[in-house]
């Protein structure tokens, strides 16, 4: 898999080397942190010239000037600092991973005029870029030559990008991005179980998977088909019946919050996909049922950022 960035929270300073990210308004105008980045103003002559207003999620980049040990400079529009939401920042995150390219070091300096930039601004904007750095890649070969081929060998994992976010209070954001790191690792979880290949993750093997819950708290009870005879689960056993894999059905539990307070339930279509035996579908499609067990990817996901971040309900 591919190494996920490591995040670094630090308070406003000159980077001395590697990429450098900052944020511009919807006028392109550029904070006085942002602007220290690049005192000979390259960036910004460079506005004008590639028709960069500062409109979100637009990006312009310069190669750093000579006498500087940084590669690359790149502006990232923020668009109307009113219209900046925890979504936009996600957005924002996964829009500056983009221009990641090769590099090992990135700087990004959250200085936006105008705009309220704090902790949890900081935090949404490393969660994005995280979830954007998401690559399923478990597989992926390549021979000497670096054509990525099936028959090569399996692809080293590159070394994880170093981000250091500059921010007003780099305490504050580091303590809002524990809670979203929990949410981001159960994402990649459902992501990861989605991509898996259907000759790799059958019903065993999904259950084992949740199974790994256990180590976070969550109760895990999983039903093998004798068990689900008894409680007369005709339906998802009739579907089973298509198959050589014998079926399972997870239960899990979160019970976080008080004794008396009600659960909450969540349920998920967990249908691994196989092949054989007469399909009453068309062909067309066909190659996206391998996602037939997304709902089950979701749920697990949602146990693992309850358990994680020890959130108060039952669930």
């Amino acid at each position: 898999m591919t190494s996920r960035p490591s995040i670094a929270f630090a308070k406003f300073a000159a980077p001395k080397k590697g990429s450098v990210f900052v944020l511009a308004a919807n006028d392109g105008g550029l904070g006085d942190a942002a602007k220290a980045c690049d005192p000979a103003k390259t960036l910004e002559r460079a506005f004008p010239v590639a028709d960069f207003s500062g409109k979100f999620a637009g990006l312009v980049e310069v190669l750093a000037p000579e006498g500087t040990s940084l590669d690359r400079l790149v502006a990232v529009g923020a668009g109307k600092v009113s219209g900046l939401d925890d979504h936009a920042w996600l957005k924002l995150g996964g829009t500056i991973t983009t221009s990641f390219r090769k590099a090992t070091e990135v700087a990004v300096v959250l200085d936006l005029p105008g705009a309220d930039v704090g902790g949890r601004q900081a935090a949404q904007l490393a969660a994005g870029i995280l979830l954007r750095s998401y690559a399923f890649d478990k597989y992926k070969t390549k021979k000497d030559n670096g054509d990525s081929q099936r028959d090569g060998k399996a692809t080293e994992p590159k070394k994880p990008v170093k981000v250091t976010i500059h921010t007003t209070d780099p305490a504050a954001a580091k303590k809002a991005f524990a809670d979203e790191v929990a949410v981001i690792d159960g994402v990649l979880l459902a992501r990861d179980l989605v991509n898996e290949p259907a000759n790799v993750l059958g019903p065993v093997e999904f259950a084992a998977r949740v199974n790994e819950l256990e180590a976070l708290g969550v109760t895990v009870e999983i039903l093998v088909e004798k068990e689900m005879k008894k409680l007369g689960m005709g339906a998802l056993l009739g579907v089973a019946q298509g198959s050589p894999r014998g079926a399972r059905l997870a239960i899990m539990r979160w019970n976080g919050g008080k004794a008396k307070d009600s659960p909450i339930a969540f349920v998920g279509k967990g249908v691994t996909f196989d092949t054989g035996g007469n399909s009453i579908k068309t062909a067309s499609g066909m190659e996206d049922m391998k996602g037939d067990m997304g709902g089950a990817a979701a749920v697990t996901g949602l146990m693992h950022a309850l358990a994680a971040r020890k959130a108060k309900a039952n669930v």
